[in-house]
């Protein structure tokens, strides 16, 4: 069965029926953002000259069993039924092999002039560029099919990746709260039986010890909730947010530990708006600012920066610290591991989460000059708000 969506101009075919329909949720949302930039990418080949028609062939990233096709051109399918019919089957892509390279679809059932131009990674299902030309392809239009391809392929990896990420997390969640849940009873109830202890024993030996259970018993509680807290799916309160008082608001929380290390923090980023959970966003700040203090030797200074892009504003946290360690770009964002001395290990893999959640990307490298770079990429939802501009200095 074929399905052929008419919009304005394009077309979608969906090769296989897909098992279940896509729910309208945060994926189709992502799928749809998939798709439009896709289409930006064969609508620039489609505006060359040579290449009267273009189709994409392509896997969709959240449902494995179904391949997309989009199509822009400057005229009609240039073929006649019997080629179109053809080249649905797919028969011709046995002998195209090797991604990235631009061949000739040669068959005595077609007209001269379709090229192909395969990507993905071995054992995905064929994803490609289907391209009619008129005349032979100059030097210039070869290499602008094969890097329209790739960044294709690289494209969709990546989204593939973060699906399946996001496949882990949700398993996590679950298990996570489920356990969280079991624990919050027993720990309860050992702390009021310690606190009891500690309010009618006599100062002693006994009542340091009971003393030392309640101390411990908060502890593991703060744990406990700083996991359920990674683990937690609450809807996001999304509203329109001014990022730069979000980073002052959250520098203000660690004023009195800036004040003790005599720390220069240095703000880069103008007033810019964004649609986002301020409360969540802020934790990850939080959490990073917090490193970044916590590893950055006395007077040192800290950057923090962001940038509007086309598509998304990247921010990015540098500090003059010791750096990052090949073990520590492994394992950076992996539930309880840390660098610090009593720390648990999960304060980056919350920030990680939240920047998930909000479908943005969180990563980190050694800083240019020296110390740690954590950068986080937001996508910029809606249209800007004008806000007056601010005049406070970080």
């Amino acid at each position: 069965m074929k399905i052929k969506i008419e919009n304005q101009g394009t077309s979608l075919k969906l090769l296989k029926t897909p098992a279940s329909r896509i729910p309208e949720t945060k994926t189709c949302q992502h799928h749809v953002r998939i798709q439009n930039l896709l289409q930006l990418q064969i609508d620039l080949l489609a505006t060359q000259s040579q290449i009267k028609w273009v189709e994409l062939v392509y896997q969709n990233p959240q449902i494995s069993n179904q391949r997309q096709v989009l199509e822009a051109s400057q005229t009609s399918f240039p073929g006649s039924k019997e080629t179109q019919t053809y080249l649905q089957t797919e028969q011709w892509l046995g002998n195209y092999t090797r991604a990235l390279t631009l061949k000739r679809v040669v068959a005595k059932s077609i007209e001269p002039g379709f090229y192909c131009c395969q990507f993905g990674e071995q054992g995905q299902p064929n994803q490609y560029l289907l391209l009619f030309v008129k005349g032979s392809l100059s030097h210039a239009c070869r290499q602008l099919i094969k890097r329209i391809a790739a960044s294709i392929g690289e494209y969709l990896v990546e989204h593939r990746q973060n699906e399946q990420q996001h496949q882990k997390i949700e398993i996590l969640e679950d298990i996570v709260q489920r356990v969280g849940h079991q624990l919050r009873h027993p720990l309860g109830l050992i702390n009021l039986y310690a606190h009891n202890l500690n309010c009618i024993l006599p100062q002693g030996k006994e009542q340091e010890q009971a003393s030392v259970i309640c101390k411990t018993v908060n502890s593991l509680n703060q744990s406990l909730t700083d996991i359920l807290q990674c683990a937690s799916s609450e809807k996001l309160q999304i509203a329109p947010r001014d990022l730069r008082s979000l980073v002052l608001k959250t520098l203000e929380d660690f004023d009195s530990w800036i004040t003790e290390k005599q720390l220069q923090i240095h703000c880069s980023g103008d007033t810019t708006v964004l649609t986002l959970d301020s409360l969540q966003i802020k934790q990850a700040f939080s959490n990073l600012l917090s490193n970044a203090i916590h590893f950055s030797p006395q007077g040192a200074k800290i950057f923090i920066d962001w940038q509007k892009q086309q598509d998304d504003v990247v921010l990015t946290f540098i500090d003059e610290g010791p750096g990052l360690s090949s073990a520590d770009l492994q394992k950076l964002f992996k539930p309880f591991y840390t660098r610090r001395v009593g720390g648990t290990g999960l304060g980056l893999a919350i920030a990680k989460k939240i920047v998930l959640d909000h479908g943005g990307k969180l990563w980190a490298k050694n800083a240019s000059n020296k110390g740690a770079e954590f950068v986080i990429s937001l996508p910029r939802f809606g249209s800007p708000i004008n806000l007056q501009e601010e005049n406070t200095a970080c």
